[in-house]
């Protein structure tokens, strides 16, 4: 146990860890600063989902309905105050009165108009929504990837298999209603963008970096010093490698919840959710430009947790790639430009598969392209096949990696140092 407390120690407090783990938390609270104006706007949208219940049905859009007017006509009054003029809505005072605005009214009218206007905005989309639903269409979504992608022969053909899949699901979600609740409407806001694109995407590649360097430190850290002679010349010495593999694995799960949890810490504070954690991830107001819809019934806080478990598994993925590579090479850079290499090149090769063959798909279920595409995970995608392309995929690389370990552990205690 002590041995393991001075290797985790040593991983820890390595100067280029505890550098790159300031650097990288101070990079996700740029990223999200660089939104935040947008905070006071979806403060509105979670008032909306806290007073009308965050499901819509139509005594919430006849209630929606009285709201509206009635704000409508203290906002003519205001404007006719102001510019003897009154609008039929807020999009025809927008057309009219953009530009100078804000320079007409006080903070608190300014406030009251952009409360309406999203008041608005989501009660008209809240009559259309069953409408703008049915018009969505998985099958025309999944030719158009095959266009895309310019599939053909058994590949295209096994993405239109999966049609009647998708399809079921798709009515299960007109079922259950579960697109029938208010969310950030991600077509204004993209706040689904933000935090599954562009924060959780830098946290994982910053755990991955910091995967890669902490485990290269701890594992190699006497052939660095040139004590492994003396290290491992005895058979306890020989099991240190597997202590070693622990700490790695420690030190990874440590530091990638250090940066996951700064960052979602900093990124709920400035964005509520407070009224939207139990709303459907399939919602429609969470379609954007691209829809998609989950495979499972899952509520925003079930889908963020799914997302959570998904990239701790990745990370110790990585983790067990690194330790199989510096049991074969030595030298830190080398190892740590081998992971790379190996990580770029398992990202290009799909892209070279024929995509008329089913061996095309094969190149997907890495943990690479898994990593690149955290917005994804457990959605509606043709090109993932499967709605268990995430479990196919980690499961069938811990089965690879803890074969390998074992090689690796077996072989190290019979190995040629020297």
């Amino acid at each position: 146990m002590q041995i393991v407390r001075y290797e985790l120690q040593k991983a820890m407090t390595a100067p280029v860890t505890l550098a790159l783990l300031v650097v990288f938390i101070v990079v996700n609270a740029v990223l999200i600063y660089q939104n935040h104006y947008i905070k006071e706007d979806l403060r509105i949208v979670n008032r909306i989902a806290d007073t009308y219940g965050n499901e819509i049905n139509n005594d919430v859009v006849a209630r929606l309905a009285r709201d509206y007017d009635s704000q409508m006509k203290e906002v003519n009054v205001l404007t006719s105050n102001l510019w003897s003029t009154t609008y039929p809505d807020m999009g025809a005072l927008y057309s009219d009165r953009d530009y100078m605005l804000e320079a007409s009214v006080t903070e608190e009218e300014l406030a009251f108009i952009t409360e309406v206007a999203i008041l608005e905005h989501y009660y008209f989309k809240s009559l259309n929504i069953d409408n703008d639903f049915s018009q969505l269409d998985p099958t025309e979504k999944a030719e158009a990837a095959i266009n895309k992608y310019g599939l053909s022969g058994s590949a295209a053909a096994l993405i239109r298999k999966q049609n009647d899949v998708i399809n079921d699901r798709f009515d299960k979600v007109a079922e259950n209603k579960e697109y029938k609740y208010f969310f950030h409407d991600q077509s204004v806001f993209r706040t689904h963008q933000l935090l599954f694109t562009t924060l959780f995407k830098a946290i994982l590649f910053e755990g991955l970096i910091l995967t890669v360097l902490m485990t290269t430190h701890v594992m190699n850290f006497e052939f660095d010093q040139g004590s492994y002679l003396l290290t491992f010349s005895t058979k306890r010495g020989r099991r240190l490698w597997l202590d070693k593999l622990v700490v790695t694995t420690l030190a990874t799960l440590i530091v990638f919840t250090i940066i996951l949890v700064t960052a979602l810490i900093g990124y709920f504070s400035v964005f509520p959710y407070q009224a939207l954690l139990d709303v459907p991830i399939s919602n429609y107001f969470n379609f954007g430009n691209d829809w998609s819809v989950s495979w499972w019934n899952l509520a925003f806080f079930e889908y963020l947790v799914a997302i959570i478990v998904l990239a701790y598994l990745l990370m110790i993925i990585f983790n067990l790639i690194m330790v199989v590579l510096t049991r074969w090479i030595r030298n830190n850079y080398l190892a740590i430009f081998t992971f790379f290499t190996l990580f770029g090149t398992l990202f290009v090769i799909q892209g070279l598969l024929p995509r008329d063959q089913l061996t095309f798909f094969l190149g997907l279920f890495t943990p690479v392209h898994l990593i690149m595409n955290p917005v994804i995970w457990f959605m509606y995608v043709p090109l993932t096949v499967t709605p268990y392309f995430e479990l196919i995929t980690v499961s069938s690389w811990f089965i690879l990696m803890f074969s390998l370990i074992i090689v690796c552990a077996r072989s190290f205690k019979k190995a040629d140092l020297r």
